[in-house]
Order: structure tokens, then C-alpha cells, then sequence
């Protein structure tokens, strides 16, 4: 009884063919999903593209170093997991970020805004908000963006 080819290893991901049409539609869908739960109000919306944004420029660029570096990913979760952990970092900084766009500094130089213990206190539903669309978005880069290729098997 013949048994089927052990393949030789794991090809690395590739960009799905056209890329100049396929990585563009990865990256507005995994960015602008979270737009329409944001259409009642039009600063929300704004401020999640600019932060779905913000993040995959971040995490593009890791994963191009990666790349680089290591060659071609294997599998898609090591996509996922650059833009999660960008989206992590992003999460964390952003009641900091907002409360300094929200609350400039006086001429005076006195902060009116929320104290730190205060903000630091909003990194946790931060996360708990930030993550998960990360997690998503990254999900639907790596699933529309990239394809593994034919296996290769030995003979």
C-alpha cells in the first residue's frame, strides 16, 4: 500500500496574486470594519481609522523587518500576532494620547485635565476594547492579503 508524500517543510506565506489589488482590500477591510459601528458618531469613527491605521503602519513595518531579517512567514498567525501586539501597545498609550490631545496644557503650564491615576485607570477597558479588533483586523489581513502556496512534497 502506497502511502501519500511526507512534504519536505512548511512553504512561506505568499501575497496574494495581483498584490497591488488584493493588499489594498486587505487593508481597508481589517481598517475600516470597525467604522460602522461608529456611524452615529462621526469623531468616534475618525478616531478609530486613525488608530486602525496608526497600528498596521506600526505593525507593517515589524513585520517587514521580520521579513528582512528571517525571510517569509510561515504561517498567518505570526501575522496576527505583529498587529496584536502593535494593537496592544497602541491600546495602552491611548487614554495617555487622548488626555494630552483633550486636556492641552495651559499657558500657565497646569494641566486641567483627569490626574494619572485616573488615566491609568482607563488602560484596562482600553485593552479590553483595543485588543479584540486587533485581533480581528489582523485576522482579516492575513486571510485576504496572503495564501500559502502549493506544498511541496518529496519524491
Amino acid at each position: 500500500m502506497a502511502e501519500a508524500p511526507i512534504p519536505v517543510r512548511i512553504p512561506a506565506l505568499e501575497w496574494r496574486a495581483p498584490a497591488l489589488l488584493w493588499v489594498p482590500v486587505g487593508l481597508a477591510l481589517s481598517i475600516g470594519w470597525p467604522a460602522p459601528l461608529f456611524s452615529s458618531d462621526p469623531s468616534l469613527r475618525q478616531l478609530a481609522l486613525v488608530g486602525g491605521a496608526s497600528v498596521f503602519a506600526l505593525a507593517m513595518t515589524g513585520l517587514w523587518l521580520r521579513w528582512m531579517i528571517r525571510g517569509a512567514p510561515r504561517a498567518r498567525r505570526v501575522i496576527v500576532r505583529h498587529i496584536v501586539v502593535w494593537g496592544a501597545i497602541a491600546s495602552t498609550l491611548a487614554p495617555f494620547l487622548l488626555t494630552m490631545v483633550a486636556a492641552p496644557p495651559t499657558p500657565s503650564g497646569a494641566v486641567s485635565g483627569p490626574t494619572f491615576g485616573a488615566i491609568v485607570s482607563m488602560v484596562p477597558l482600553s485593552l479590553l476594547l483595543g485588543l479584540p479588533a486587533a485581533l480581528v483586523s489582523g485576522s482579516i489581513f492575513a486571510l485576504v492579503a496572503l495564501i500559502h502556496p502549493a506544498h511541496v512534497v518529496q519524491r
